[in-house]
């Protein structure tokens, strides 16, 4: 290191000109480097999704949600296992812990998906495993219009999608609610019981008739002649002619006219889209990882503007999402801030320093962040809010080595020395203590690298950025600041002494500390005491919501099954809506959810009882009723509540982390009766709370079915097989795909069904025997009853499970309600059920708990490296005796300005560990220093303070100025956190001046 540092400083000019060029090339790579609104946090979550066409939930769960859920347990890191069983569908949902490899156990769980298959029922889909759950859309438009059909808005549509996906940058566009027609045979029963042909002939005669196989080719003189043999149908009176059967009594053809009716229709049970109430068409759009989205979003801006001039003036194309604009919006709002932080550090430091000095410390700022974002770039650490909120809370801290530098060349230049040996020997002499201070300050922040979860892989990137700029911070001041003090400083001209009453504050309380050091600690940790115990007083809320005019309304209808239902229920929803004046635009999903439209939405399974709406707000129409976005959202779900037939919603406001309820009470076990008996009385106990809000179950209701009770004997002595009955029953009403009709380009499903439509249509059935081939009617070997039947099958870890969840009304605490129902359960019968807890309380376990964890190794890890630096026992105790001391501070900030307690506050307290312990470290170097020269530990402590007292006020003061945009920011994510943060390093740095040199007078002998 010293021979570097001689070069550097000797090579002064070199120096200056590479620190240039590293400025110019942080700058291009802040330009080109990737920016986001949030960080990418990959789940470690799969949906597998298994289609049973016409069986029932009870069905679907014991022949495939089951077995399902068997092969998921044996693969490595399964954290749960949840399954949703519905009619004609499997949903199983697996969720790995952070610590496999994901990817590696994902293709492990393919292979025994595809090995399943086999175990699977007859007409059952093979499962689909989609583990790109957190995909989230770059922009979602939609196209509506009240005088056009879904098929030309989709014709509108591909236009858009067939120019912007030519633009470098974008990934994919994909069409969403373009209703796709279909071919559909309509058998008459009735006629075709006539015949010796069943539903299932019909299918196999469409399939089969239907078909493009290579004829091959004729070898001839002149080369190869290809023979075609067409197959295929060309128009719907081909399928309508298509010959079915001979009469036996007359022996004229039957053709599939004769028995059916043959015509185009619009796919059954489709999702659909809708704008403001008008039909409307999707076209989602998805950016290319590790771009620029902003760079990319202008390409896409010139383009869409360009498109929109030529279609017709009643085509409305609104834009959903355009996340560049919101990208732009987000990171241009922290570089603000961030700029804003780089101008009060140097106003302080200006004031701090002479002139001279202070230009040279401040040169260090602009350097370090560009160097920042030159390694961020080459470490695929994108430029998202996480990130600059990291460069905002380093900002204050890396000027620290610079000052401390600074100071030290500029005494002995004051001596007399030469100026180049003495930026030389000041450097040196300050190298180690900074080191060390510095490399504890890394310590603690690469802790907060293992942070468990979501929120964990969130808030990753804000460690990075700190231990990068500090660590680049350390190099500048090294190599850099000594350079520029070799050329431009000067010996201190004697300034006018004027009496400072903030250092004769600290004189007076160290003077008493170091009189009554008993005392002056019992104060210091009595205070501590205390404010741990105005901790119980703060509100917790462990995520805010993110700070857009955005919620979104998930819609269920009470009946199951029926997607009309579900769009007359959205039809209230939306009038209800639309008579808002807040609410000033609107998109919605019927049949299913919205594409991912945020990072931590969820889009929910397909489901024709579900819908989802997304609308925009404006809170400052309206005359200003609500005073904040949970106020509206609240006002608006007691509306729904109070008039809404037919069905619930629930109101959504954007999470910063995974979405959920406030309160979450799971109840599992095997006998699903008592499951629902134990959830009912926890359900009834929580709605008797005030302060609960949406308190709803997911209890599987009843509801009817015609149950076809076969008599196995007769039916097999009359030659039908379960087989011959349940397919011709599937294809009779639900319908199968024989084949597909190819038209002008395009394909169309070729759909057989019946026009079966009532039990005495059902009874009169014709079922033909594969093994006589003749035709018995149904009722002949089965009864059909009207039953009742579960509609969902929830289950949890391979168990039946019921969730009891309840949002929590504003001014409430989560905390006391959780309390509360904990208590209630011990009075009610839970014999035979398994209770946990997920929602507010999950979170803060699992979080809080990691935070603790990895604050006591910043600790552990700081302790070590002090104990190599002074070779002592006891004086790295007495420099992390300011850690704990440091939360008094934080603690009262957020208790006077009345601040919520969120995961960020306890991240801000963890980062406080590294920053505080800075001063300390080096107060002790000067004692220790003192102490060698002679000084007593009275004296000596007294002299390190009287030394360091401007340094440690300068460098506490650019930090705490570097965080006040933060502070003003108004985000509700990193506002608490900058509160704690900035508060507590106040308290910290006076403790630190008095408590330290009190403990270390205490306990250290002449």
């Amino acid at each position: 290191m010293g021979k570097l540092l001689q070069y550097v400083i000797k090579e002064r000019k070199v120096t200056i000109l590479l620190s240039i060029i590293l400025l110019v090339y942080g700058l291009y790579s802040y330009y080109i480097i990737p920016k986001q609104e949030n960080p990418e946090v990959t789940s470690p979550a799969g949906m597998i999704t298994t289609v049973f066409p016409g069986a029932s939930a009870t069905d679907v769960e014991k022949l495939v949600s089951k077995r399902i859920e068997n092969e998921v347990a044996t693969i490595d890191g399964v954290e749960k296992i949840e399954s949703i069983s519905n009619n004609s569908a499997s949903i199983v949902i697996v969720t790995l812990n952070y610590e496999v490899d994901k990817d590696k156990q994902w293709d492990i769980l393919r292979n025994k998906l595809d090995a399943v298959v086999s175990e699977l029922p007859d007409g059952c889909w093979a499962p689909e495993l989609d583990t790109d759950l957190m995909n989230t859309a770059g922009m979602i438009i939609t196209l509506s219009g009240e005088n056009y059909t879904y098929e030309q808005l989709a014709s509108f549509a591909e236009d858009f999608r067939n120019e912007l996906g030519k633009i470098d940058g974008v990934k994919r566009f994909e069409l969403d609610g373009k209703l796709e027609k279909e071919v559909i045979v309509k058998i008459d029963i009735a006629k075709l019981n006539q015949y010796s042909l069943s539903v299932e002939n019909i299918y196999d005669l469409l399939k089969a008739q239907n078909l493009s196989i290579p004829s091959g080719a004729i070898q001839t003189e002149k080369g190869k002649i290809n023979v075609s043999a067409p197959g295929t149908f060309s128009s719907i009176k081909d399928i309508e002619n298509l010959i079915i059967t001979i009469s036996s009594d007359t022996g004229g053809i039957v053709r599939l006219r004769d028995i059916a009716n043959v015509y185009m229709d619009l796919e059954s049970g489709s999702n659909k889209f809708k704008q403001d109430g008008r039909n409307a068409v999707l076209l989602t759009g998805y950016f290319e990882p590790n771009k620029n989205v902003v760079l990319i979003g202008n390409d896409v801006r010139e383009q869409l503007d360009l498109l929109k001039t030529k279609f017709p003036s009643d085509v409305y194309i609104d834009e959903v999402l355009f996340q560049p604009e919101d990208v732009s919006q987000s990171v241009n709002d922290f570089v603000i801030n961030l700029m804003q932080g780089v101008i009060f550090v140097i106003i302080v430091v200006f004031l701090g320093m002479g002139l001279r000095n202070a230009i040279i410390v401040s040169t260090t700022i602009p350097l370090t962040i560009f160097i920042t974002f030159v390694i961020m770039g080459s470490m695929g650490i994108e430029v998202q809010q996480i990130s600059i909120a990291g460069l905002i809370i380093a900002l204050g801290i890396l000027v620290d080595n610079s000052i401390v530098v600074s100071d030290a060349i500029q005494v002995y230049i004051n001596e007399g020395m030469d100026k180049v040996k003495a930026a030389f020997e000041g450097t040196k002499e300050v190298a180690v203590p900074v080191f060390t201070s510095t490399l504890t300050t890394l310590a603690a922040f690469a802790t907060l690298l293992a942070l468990p979860g979501e929120a964990g892989q969130f808030a990753m990137s804000l460690p990075q950025v700190v231990m990068i700029s500090l660590s680049v911070s350390y190099v500048v001041s090294m190599l850099v600041t000594p350079a520029l003090a070799s050329i431009f400083f000067q010996p201190s001209k004697p300034k006018k002494v004027r009496r400072n009453y903030l250092r004769e504050m600290f004189d007076k309380m160290l003077v008493f500390g170091l009189s009554y050091k008993k005392t002056t600690v019992a104060i210091a940790f009595g205070a501590l005491i205390v404010s741990l115990l105005l901790v119980l007083t703060l509100t917790i809320e462990m995520f805010p919501y993110a700070d857009k005019d955005v919620m979104y309304l998930n819609v269920k209808s009470e009946v199951s099954g029926d997607i009309s239902k579900t769009e007359e229920l959205v039809m209230q929803v939306e009038d209800l809506l639309k008579n808002e004046p807040e609410v000033h635009t609107y998109t919605t999903a019927i049949g299913g959810s919205l594409p991912k439209f945020y990072l931590t939405m969820i889009p929910s399974a397909p489901s024709p009882d579900f819908a989802q709406i997304l609308f925009k707000f404006d809170l400052s129409k309206g005359d200003r009723r609500f005073k904040d976005k949970q106020d509206f959202a609240l006002y608006l779900q007691e509306k729904f509540e109070r008039e809404l037939v037919g069905g619930t919603v629930s109101v959504n406001m954007l999470a910063i982390t995974m979405p959920g309820p406030d309160i979450n009470i799971r109840i599992s076990g095997e006998d699903r009766d008592r499951v629902n008996e134990v959830a009912m009385n926890i359900k009834s106990k929580l709605e008797d709370k005030s302060g609960t809000l949406n308190v709803q179950d997911d209890i599987s209701r009843m509801q009817y079915e015609y149950v076809v009770n076969i008599d196995t004997d007769l039916a097999t002595n009359m030659g039908l097989t379960r087989y011959d009955i349940q397919r011709q029953i599937n294809i009779a009403l639900y319908g199968a795909e024989a084949s597909v009709f190819r038209k002008s380009g395009n394909e169309y499903n070729i759909v057989v069904k019946s026009d079966i439509d009532s039990k005495s249509e059902l009874e009169n059935l014709a079922i033909k025997s594969r093994v006589t081939e003749g035709k018995i009617l149904l009722k002949s070997v089965a009864t059909i009853e009207l039953g009742k039947v579960l509609n969902t099958i929830k289950r949890y870890d391979r168990q039946a499970s019921v969730s009891i969840t309840s949002d929590v009304k504003p001014g409430y605490s989560v905390s006391d309600i959780q309390s509360y129902i904990e208590e209630e359960i011990k009075h009610i019968n839970t014999s035979g059920v398994n209770i946990t807890f997920g929602g507010e309380k999950e979170l803060i376990v699992k979080y809080f708990k990691g935070i603790g964890v990895a604050a006591v190794g910043a600790i552990a890890m700081i302790y070590i490296i002090l104990l190599i630096q002074f070779n002592s026992l006891l004086q790295p105790i007495i420099i992390l005796v300011t850690v704990p001391l440091s939360l008094i501070g934080s603690i009262l900030g957020l208790v006077i300005t009345r601040t919520p307690l969120t995961f960020t506050v306890a991240l801000g307290f963890a980062s406080l560990i590294g920053i505080v312990v800075n001063n300390a470290i080096l107060l002790i170097e000067y004692i220790n220093q003192a102490r060698q020269l002679g000084f007593s530990v009275h004296d000596a402590c007294k002299d390190s303070v009287d030394k360091r007292f401007r340094p440690i006020i300068l460098s506490t003061t650019t930090t705490l100025v570097g965080l006040i945009p933060l502070a003003m920011s108004g985000s509700s994510f990193f506002v608490p956190m900058a509160i704690g943060l900035m508060f507590g390093l106040m308290v910290a740095t006076v403790l630190t001046m008095v408590i330290v040199p009190t403990i270390y007078s205490m306990i250290t002998k002449e």
